[in-house]
């Protein structure tokens, strides 16, 4: 069965990754597109390392070194808990997927420990990622004995067990509980938002509480740090006690307790796999349908309509593009309710929350735009779209429109309790309205085009379109440097008037929405197959 296993894995990695598609394709420009991927996941990768590189540092230098290990686990599976979330239902308990590789010659057993090794190993990649730099860095500067080495590879590699185990718990009790909901999509994003709302939402009060403290408390932080980790998180202050401390008891412990659960797991997912499965997938319907009297409607608004059906049908599509509004909103509502001067009094920068504000507030809605995946989403039905004799035009206007719509709500809500919560003047009222305005148009448009330059229309999974596709990686870095530019410029030359930069920004967002713009206009559906 261990041979299996790897097979199969192996299998799912190239799947994944497009390994076999990159290798043996014949078109140019597919293995363009997969070598600006690779080189964009770099990018990445080098800017995720040079934060942890850059908080190491910090965390060293008020002398927190001893927090560290234990503090980069607890975030390591706290990212992986949320991500791993969201891929449950189509990647662990996908019944189609499952219907397929059983009728291959091995056994249902080698398939179901394939899939958690496929989670395991994508996740473990991650971990390295964010932990190796933080362990590097405290072993240059702390030069520890050789057991903090040993200690920290060897917990690395069981970091991701125990998340994983328990967002697949809570993601298979949000599955089956949303998939008896009248509208399953909307019920599974609802619950999958409101366990991630929450989860972040413990991470921020910590992180608020911490940077509130005066040097005074900053001297006894290490101890309320670890403290708090140890009743939050416990494994994490066991792996940071054994590779600070060198305690193998504690190690071993960690490694063991993991092991077991793994072991468990693993059994009663090869027991039940298939009747979970079935209670995750199931469907419900009523039999009493009735031709009433028809309406007509515009060709705009019916096209409009089928999008926001699609849109509600997947729950991962709903989940991932609502965060940003979403936390526009919630980040509004912390403005008013702690005060622009406590936020400023915390980072120790007067007058900074009105300067970068308008920027912020576009930054948090154009992260995910719903366009940057709305074509991949059309998949083996696109042909669907393609044959309908309308001009191409509309339909690319409805999935922005879509966006658009989805966004407004959240927009005005936020603008309003900005504006109660800084209580600007006209110039500045007016940037609060009309720079999240701008970035939100942007990122539509932008998303469309992200989308229309790398379409994934061959796919098994909505995660592989909406959290793994090229397009929507795309979207999110295009929203992170129009916001980063300006808000790295008004921190750098406060001297600067921030009205002229975000008139400058207002400027250049709008020029390349027209271009963006006028550029997909003039691409043909026809050309995608």
């Amino acid at each position: 069965m261990f041979k299996q296993i790897c097979q199969l894995t192996r299998l799912g990695l190239y799947s994944l990754f497009h390994i076999n598609e990159l290798r043996y394709t014949k078109d140019k420009k597919k293995k363009q597109r997969f070598i600006l991927m690779g080189v964009v996941w770099m990018i990445l990768a080098l800017l995720l390392i040079f934060y942890m590189a850059v908080l190491s540092f910090s965390y060293i230098r008020i002398g927190l070194e001893d927090v560290l290990p234990m503090y980069f686990y607890t975030a390591a599976s706290m990212i992986i808990l949320f991500f791993s979330l969201f891929k449950v239902g189509d990647t662990m308990f996908s019944i189609k997927t499952y219907e397929i590789q059983a009728s291959w010659p091995v056994s249902a057993a080698a398939i179901i420990v394939s899939r958690f090794v496929l989670m395991y190993l994508t996740n473990l990649l991650f971990s390295f990622v964010v932990m190796l730099p933080g362990m590097g860095i405290y072993g240059w500067v702390m030069r520890p004995a050789i057991s903090f080495y040993i200690y920290g590879v060897l917990g690395l590699l069981f970091l991701p067990i125990l998340p994983l185990c328990i967002a697949l718990i809570f993601g298979a009790v949000i599955q089956a509980i949303g998939a008896r909901m009248k509208h399953k999509g909307v019920g599974i994003a609802l619950l999958t938002l409101i366990f991630g709302i929450a989860l972040m939402g413990v991470s921020m009060f910590f992180s608020w509480n911490a940077e509130s403290m005066d040097m005074r408390q900053l001297e006894n932080m290490a101890l309320l740090v670890t403290d708090t980790l140890k009743k939050m998180y416990p494994p994490a202050w066991i792996y940071g006690r054994a590779v600070v401390k060198g305690e193998f008891s504690g190690m071993i412990g960690l490694c063991a307790v993991s092991a077991a659960i793994l072991a468990g797991f693993v059994f009663i997912l090869k027991k039940y796999f298939i009747d979970i499965c079935g209670l995750l997938n199931t469907a419900s319907a009523k039999n009493n349908y009735k031709l009433e009297s028809q309406r007509k409607n515009s060709v705009m608004k019916a096209l409009w309509q089928r999008e926001l059906r699609r849109y509600f049908a997947s729950g991962i599509y709903i989940s991932n593009t609502m965060f940003g509004y979403i936390f526009m909103v919630i980040a509004s509502a912390a403005l008013l309710i702690y005060t622009p001067g406590k936020f400023e009094t915390m980072i120790g920068m007067s007058g900074l929350v009105n300067r970068v504000w308008p920027l912020i507030l576009g930054f948090m809605p154009a992260m995910m735009p719903t366009t940057a995946c709305s074509i991949s989403m059309e998949g083996k039905n696109l042909w669907r779209l393609q044959s309908l004799p309308l001009d191409d035009r509309k339909i690319y206007d409805a999935k922005i429109l879509l966006n658009l719509s989805l966004a407004a709500p959240f927009y005005i809500l936020a603008v309003i309790l900005s504006i109660i919560a800084l209580h600007p003047g006209l110039i500045d009222g007016l940037f609060i309205l009309c720079v999240p305005a701008a970035y939100i148009l942007f990122s539509a448009v932008a998303g469309l085009s992200a989308n229309m330059a790398l379409p994934l229309l061959q796919w098994e999974s909505e995660v592989q379109v909406v959290k793994q596709s090229g397009a929507a990686l795309i979207s999110m870095l295009a929203a992170f440097a129009v916001w980063l530019i300006p808000t790295g410029i008004v921190l750098a030359f406060p001297q600067l008037s921030s009205e002229m930069i975000f008139l400058l920004m207002l400027a250049v967002l709008s020029v390349l929405t027209f271009i963006l713009y006028r550029k997909n206009q003039r691409k043909l559906l026809a050309d995608y197959s």
